[in-house]
């Protein structure tokens, strides 16, 4: 009885293995898209959720975007959070909704499975340091630090700019 016991677990944690296994192996196809998308720098990612520095994650509305194409970077994203030295008034803050040049854009694949894209943008409000975390499923984490505002972090999905 304990040996079939044993025999059964053992098959079971084999199963579970090749599992797990499977679902973090990387399609070579995807890959290799999601990689051109990161070294042209043409891409969109299509946020579905949000997470400030000072509130639970909440999921954001539909159209909610970034996109980089020819050396810019086009934001339509909600921002929650304080801001330590903004402008008041009229003075027309855009906070994350803007285009503006990119500086210093890097991309590092620090594991086969992943990239990360980093950059700068000073859109004249503000200075913004992007670290974007790119799985190459293309899921698409996006952290963003103000110079004057709380950072910020958005999840979402890498897509080609075909879907403009």
């Amino acid at each position: 009885m304990k040996k079939l016991l044993l025999i059964s677990l053992t098959l079971l944690a084999v199963v579970l293995m090749a599992c797990s296994s499977s679902k973090n192996a990387v399609d070579p196809a995807r890959a290799q898209a999601v990689r051109a998308l990161l070294e042209q720098r043409q891409f969109v990612v299509m946020v579905g959720s949000m997470r400030p520095m000072s509130a639970p994650t909440m999921s954001v509305s539909q159209g909610q975007k970034m996109i980089i194409r020819d050396g810019m970077v086009t934001c339509y994203l909600p921002y929650v959070g304080s801001g330590q030295n903004v402008g008041y008034g009229a003075s027309g803050y855009k906070a994350l909704n803007f285009s503006s040049a990119i500086l210093d854009y890097k991309v590092e694949y620090p594991k086969e499975d992943r990239a990360r894209v980093t950059f700068r943008v000073d859109n004249g409000d503000d200075n913004y340091r992007f670290h974007i975390e790119v799985f190459m499923n293309g899921k698409t984490t996006i952290d963003v630090d103000p110079r004057g505002r709380d950072a910020i972090s958005y999840s979402g999905m890498l897509h080609g700019l075909d879907i403009l």
